[in-house]
């Protein structure tokens, strides 16, 4: 039988909050997510079909 995905994220979510109040502390911040996303690579040249020219 499949779980429920919303069920689950409540159980974990549920679960993390039991876990930082039992240690008294705030959980630790996620890491930071940039606005934009890195630049993709330069595409490479495309390859002469017929070789090298001489």
């Amino acid at each position: 039988m499949p779980a429920d995905p919303f069920a689950v994220l409540q159980a974990l979510l549920r679960a993390e909050a039991s876990r930082a109040r039992r240690t008294d502390r705030a959980p630790e911040p996620a890491a930071e997510i940039p606005d934009h996303p890195a630049p993709a690579p330069a595409p490479e040249p495309p390859a002469h079909r017929d070789g090298p020219v001489r």
